[in-house]
C-alpha cells in the first residue's frame, strides 16, 4: 500500500511540475554548431517543458504556436519572438552566455499564471 501511494504521489508531483521525461530536449551532447529546438504548445503548455544546453551555446528556437495567440520569452538572454496567432511560426537566436535555470514564458495576458511557461536550463 506504502508503494502505491508513494507511486500516486510522485505522479502528482510530476504532473504538477508540468515537465514529463517526454518534455525535456537536452542539446548539452549535441555537436552542432547552432543547438536547434523546436518548441510548441498544447493549450497553455509549452511542449517540450524545459530545455539544456551548454553555457556559451548558440540557441536557435522555432517557436510553432498550435493554438491561440502566443509567444515565447526568455528574460534573462533578451529573445522573444513576436506575438503570433494560431498556425504561425517565428524564430529567434541567441547566445547562452550564463549558467544556470531560466524559466521560458508567455506574457500574453494571463498565461503565464495558467501555466505557460517552462525550465531553460543552462550548464556549465
Amino acid at each position: 500500500m506504502k508503494r502505491i501511494a508513494f507511486l500516486f504521489v510522485s505522479l502528482l508531483l510530476i504532473s504538477a511540475a508540468g515537465i514529463s521525461a517526454e518534455e525535456v530536449v537536452d542539446l548539452t551532447d549535441s555537436d552542432a554548431e547552432v543547438k536547434e529546438v523546436t518548441v510548441t504548445n498544447d493549450g497553455f503548455t509549452f511542449i517540450p517543458g524545459e530545455i539544456r544546453v551548454n553555457r556559451g551555446d548558440t540557441v536557435r528556437v522555432t517557436y510553432e504556436n498550435a493554438g491561440g495567440f502566443h509567444y515565447w520569452v526568455i528574460d534573462e538572454f533578451d529573445a522573444a519572438t513576436r506575438q503570433i496567432p494560431a498556425g504561425r511560426s517565428e524564430t529567434v537566436e541567441f547566445v547562452a552566455d550564463q549558467a544556470g535555470e531560466f524559466e521560458f514564458y508567455c506574457s500574453v495576458g494571463n498565461h503565464r499564471a495558467r501555466g505557460m511557461w517552462g525550465n531553460f536550463i543552462v550548464e556549465g
